[in-house]
């Protein structure tokens, strides 16, 4: 049992190496390398190429400094201005609204309460 564990370990990695590089959109691709030298270098070469897809796929956004890159656009609808801005207004459009039409509801109630 002791023998299979590390042959089985090493072609797990392969295979979800293989299926993670198959399966990573043509967006978020690694540069270098297009997805078919990636599959061959992970099945020619098993245990160094899905150990070098891992660590490239996986550590894309540090940049060479060592710290994390920022991503270019929001990440959640909070994180973007025209989100809360949008928010806002319609926040404020529906005070309004009810504002109004308590003003209305008020004038006719006075109005019903003159004609009495």
């Amino acid at each position: 049992m002791a023998r299979i564990l590390p042959i089985v370990l090493l072609l797990a990695l392969i295979i979800f190496a293989l299926v993670d590089c198959i399966r990573t959109p043509k967006y978020e691709m690694p540069p270098g390398l297009p997805r078919g030298a990636w599959i061959a270098l992970i099945i020619l070469v098993p245990v160094v190429g899905a150990a070098a897809w891992l660590l490239v796929s996986r550590f894309r956004g540090i940049a060479p400094g060592g710290a994390l890159r920022r991503p270019k656009g929001p990440t959640a609808p909070d994180d973007d201005p025209q989100f809360l801005a949008d928010l806002d207004w319609q926040a404020r459009k529906a005070h309004h609204e009810r504002m109004k039409a308590e003003k209305e509801r008020k004038a006719a109630e006075e109005s019903d309460a003159g004609d009495s």
